[in-house]
């Protein structure tokens, strides 16, 4: 199935290819129409919905569609969500990096999901998206479309969501991901997004309560916030070259 956006950039009536809840989610992201039409973000027809499950949940209402670059492939967010579970692909596909635009030279930006990438890229970052932290690799392996982005030469800015200081497991995702981008040349930086009371903040939230790409606070892998994940990764690799061998 082609999942490509079914109208053009210039179309002016989102509200046509829009659920009312998908567009207030959207918005509550903080996503201009122009943003959402170049990104050709549109609401999923339900007879297409069972193209994302082996048997399509009662359950899910609606469906809002962000298209990739291949044609074939899509992610979507369901409504309402089934449990934990918020995000859906094609059965049977792996992981992919979300590239709504052309990746221009310089740095570039690793965001968690694609709404933090568009709201990244609508900041004037050089953005792709990951659909989860380790939605990076495939079976264990790196996905193929890391190979799309350059690194060489290049300084990578990984913005995770805040809650990864706080969880070990996520952190450890974080830099796994970043030795991964290093070992193909890049200079990785880590992003911090400032956390309060507890609750989780995405680099969309962040940005919509008036916060700005200038005041995030960045560290490198060497820091001392990354001396137990580093750790962990150097018996992370072994494990992974003796089932290997």
């Amino acid at each position: 199935m082609n999942f490509t956006a079914p109208y053009l950039i210039t179309d002016g009536e989102l509200s046509l290819h829009l659920h009312p809840d998908h567009l207030a989610d959207l918005r509550a992201s903080g996503l201009t129409d122009d943003t959402i039409r170049a990104a050709g973000v549109y609401s999923l027809p339900p007879r297409f919905i069972e193209h994302f499950f082996k048997s399509a949940p009662a359950e899910v209402e609606s469906a809002l569609c962000f298209p990739y670059q291949d044609p074939s492939f899509a992610r979507i967010k369901i409504f309402p969500p089934l449990g934990k579970m918020k995000y859906a692909q094609p059965p049977g596909t792996s992981a992919r990096l979300y590239m709504p635009f052309p990746v221009r030279p310089g740095a570039v930006s690793v965001c968690e999901g694609e709404k933090k990438t568009l709201a990244a890229s609508q900041a004037g970052l050089n953005a792709v998206g990951i659909g989860g932290i380790w939605n990076w690799l495939s079976k264990g392996t790196a996905i193929d479309d890391l190979h799309r982005i350059d690194c060489n030469e290049r300084e990578a800015v990984i913005i995770p969501d805040s809650d990864v200081w706080d969880r070990p497991d996520l952190l450890r995702a974080v830099y796994a991901l970043g030795r991964e981008l290093r070992d193909r040349g890049a200079s990785v930086l880590v992003a911090q997004i400032p956390q309060e009371s507890g609750t989780k903040v995405g680099l969309d939230d962040f940005l919509v309560a008036g916060g700005t790409v200038a005041d995030l606070e960045t560290f490198s892998l060497s820091s001392r916030l990354f001396r137990a994940a580093a750790w962990w990764h150097g018996r992370w690799k072994f494990k992974k070259a003796l089932e290997a061998a």
